[in-house]
């Protein structure tokens, strides 16, 4: 059985500045808590964060050709992350962001307009050898390609391999966009914001059902401090988060995709692997950037410890 995973989507740089209260343009010195920079982007954190759970990884980005990028090889080849496959624009520059991280450890982005770097093609050829293919944001380069995003399905289910998906939402976006992809998707996981705006729904139960309606065969929604709610055409479950303080909740939807599919890389059954998603997502939190907190498998697994199991077939 084939042992690593595909993680495909964006880069870029977060250069993360916390503890913002509020912004006194006229000043020429705003005073911060902390600043630091370290790479970010759904398929990056994903990939890096799985690696860090001791899973074999693949990942295919755009690159830009400038300092950016050469610092996201540096952090990737320092950490052991493969992306040979990926996909390097000479013209482009890469993609720079500035969170800023607000005193409630919610985080708003400063970003200038998408480098031409994220919008590359993806190889369906590159896509073969592994247990479970991530595309890791829907509507968003290089994935706001339907026929992009198709490929990169359609290759994965030949190989036989799973499918997840998660997104990033813009205003606009609409599930009939993705008619033809969602039949391909095994694990689909959007924030209740990003499914509400899909679906117009304000119930999760809703929103979950219009999403299978499309051929998802799992949603699984991050509902915060209820933790997430997994459905399917046969069951129904609400899993309960790991609460913490959190420090930065940059990354915790990425760290949550990451935790769910090191869950089904060990064979773990929906429940379980959504315990793993939460387990995943409340280390992320309490740690500044993207993909830093979680350091390994066994890190995990003491979280995963601290608490036990509950009833959750609903």
């Amino acid at each position: 059985m084939p042992d690593k995973v595909i993680c495909v989507g964006f880069c870029c740089v977060d250069v993360c500045i916390r503890g913002v209260a509020q912004i006194d343009f006229s000043r020429e010195l705003i005073p911060v808590k902390e600043t630091s920079i370290w790479i970010g982007g759904d398929a990056v954190n994903e990939a890096y964060v799985l690696n860090k759970l001791g899973n074999k990884v693949e990942l295919i980005i755009g690159l830009g050709n400038d300092p950016t990028a050469d610092f996201i090889r540096m952090v990737l080849d320092a950490a052991g992350v493969d992306y040979s496959k990926s996909v390097t624009n000479p013209d482009s520059p890469s993609m720079l962001s500035v969170p800023l991280i607000r005193e409630d450890a919610e985080r708003s982005f400063f970003n200038a307009s998408r480098p031409e770097s994220l919008s590359y093609r993806v190889d369906p050829e590159k896509i073969r050898g592994a247990r479970v293919v991530s595309l890791a944001s829907l509507y968003f380069p290089p994935f706001d390609d339907v026929d992009n995003a198709l490929a990169v399905a359609r290759a994965a289910k030949e190989n036989g391999a799973i499918v997840c998906a998660d997104m990033m939402y813009s205003e606009g976006c609409r599930l009939e966009t993705y008619r033809d992809l969602w039949p391909y998707i095994d694990y689909f996981f959007p924030n209740q914001e990003e499914a509400r705006g899909l679906t117009g729904e304000e119930d999760p139960d809703r929103m979950a059902e219009r999403i299978l309606s499309f051929g998802a065969a799992n949603v699984i929604i991050k509902i915060g401090k209820r933790g997430c709610l997994a459905r399917n055409r046969d069951t129904r479950m609400i899993v309960p988060p790991f609460l913490v303080e959190a420090v930065d909740t940059t990354g915790a939807g990425d760290n949550f995709a990451a935790g769910f599919i090191a869950g089904l890389m060990e064979g773990q059954d929906l429940y379980h692997c959504c315990r793993y998603a939460n387990a995943a997502a409340s280390i992320a939190v309490r740690h500044i950037g993207a993909s830093t907190g979680i350091k390994s498998r066994e890190q995990l697994q003491e979280v995963l410890d601290s608490e036990k199991e509950v009833s959750h077939a609903l």
